[in-house]
């Protein structure tokens, strides 16, 4: 037998060779971003929010490969708590921008005014940087370069916006990890966005926007009007079905079929969880020996996928935690997946009082371990963080 190359691709933000159960959102950006290029009109900002390892990520990197084929400009940037969201909005904006200056004369005329404004932005938002795009770009006074982010947040994308207009294009941007933004930057965005799509004729300006859960929280509390400004996409897990497909139609793509009995244990031990999923089916296709996985391939994969999910993704989360973050953790753990009330862990935990697990619960959100569905409870940010914790015997 000639043994193809493994079709399947674990790893973080990988696309995987088929996106399962995720085909209606990506046909209906796609829809929206044929729009957007045809009318020369913006459209509503996505919010793309989920658990760690569900694959929003990988979607944001299909948005660019489908953003890449239309011919339209993409951005991406991963926001952090340590620096500010307008660098890297810069500097990623900056390269776009400098492909499109060097593709052609008539680019340079289209798209001169926006080099400039987004010179000013650089010269506020980033004086100590360095940046060049191969020709002499001065800054437009007067414009992006107030002081006050939203403003010139919303004059740079104005402009850039327009630029686009011109050119037949649309300026798709995504922000990856977004509750990770400085809360006055998340502040600024949505101001910004706000006041763009309140214009008669948007400027085309697609904005997505990923993170955990807690993102459409974090970004309402930045502005009220949040709630109404982004379309929210919830990412969750894939179903039996949408499971079935991913492991099965790259295998049949490459020759190889399943057992119907090795399908189904695979199916039920990842649980749709996409990280999982793919991790599986590698690991399967590895052992295999003939044109059919076999129930013995399955088991056999799915303990070696078992174990690089849990020493990649669960092991190095509990070993970075101090004994007493574990404790806090081991005391969720009880309620599985399913979020943990804050009173229930003091009772647990043999505390007198919330404010006395404030400490762990804020560190433990932000490393990343946990997030607030709701007020007066915590949840893992990874499925099946509960499972792990509780088969560590601590």
């Amino acid at each position: 037998m000639e043994l193809s190359t493994n079709p399947f691709k674990p790893g973080a933000g990988r696309v995987p060779p088929v996106l399962a159960g995720r085909s209606d959102l990506l046909g209906e950006f796609r829809t929206r971003l044929h729009q957007a290029r045809e009318t020369g009109e913006g459209e509503r900002p996505w919010i793309l929010s989920g658990l760690r390892g569900v694959g929003k990520t990988v979607l944001l990197n299909q948005l660019g490969r489908d953003a890449a084929e239309l011919k339209l400009i993409f951005i991406k940037v991963e926001a952090s708590s340590s620096k500010p969201l307008a660098v890297a909005l810069a500097k990623e904006l900056h390269l776009a921008l400098r492909r499109v200056l060097s593709s052609s004369d008539r680019a340079k005329a289209l798209w001169s005014k926006a080099a400039r404004v987004l010179r000013s932005f650089q010269v506020r938002v980033d004086p100590s940087g360095t940046y060049s795009f191969t020709v002499d770009v001065e800054p437009e006074r007067g414009v992006a370069d107030s002081g006050d982010l939203a403003v010139d947040l919303q004059e740079l994308l104005e402009t850039i916006g327009l630029a686009a207009r011109e050119a037949n294009t649309v300026i798709v941007l995504a922000v990856d990890e977004l509750q990770e933004a400085p809360p006055e930057d998340l502040a600024a965005l949505n101001v910004a966005l706000h006041n763009l799509g309140q214009d008669v004729f948007p400027v085309p300006v697609v904005f997505v926007g990923a993170g955990l859960p807690s993102l459409p929280a974090v970004l309402a509390d930045a502005t009220s009007y949040a709630e109404r400004l982004y379309d929210y996409r919830q990412i969750g897990l894939l179903d039996t079905a949408a499971t079935a497909d991913a492991l099965t139609a790259p295998a049949r793509a490459n020759g190889v079929d399943w057992e119907p009995d090795a399908l189904d244990a695979a199916v039920t031990a990842t649980g749709g969880y996409p990280y999982f999923i793919q991790a599986c089916g590698s690991h399967v296709w590895a052992v295999r020996a003939t044109d059919t996985i076999s129930l013995q391939d399955a088991h056999i994969g799915i303990e070696s996928a078992r174990s690089e999910v849990e020493q990649g993704l669960y092991q190095s989360r509990w070993e970075r935690a101090t004994p007493t973050q574990r404790a806090f953790m081991s005391a969720m753990a009880t309620d599985d997946d399913a979020p943990s009330s804050m009173a229930e862990l003091v009772t647990r935990l043999r505390k007198k009082r919330t404010t006395d697990l404030s400490v762990n619960r804020r560190d433990l959100i932000r490393s990343g371990h946990i997030y607030t569905p709701e007020r007066g409870f915590v949840a893992f940010t990874v499925p099946g963080m509960a499972d792990f914790i509780s088969r560590q015997g601590e």
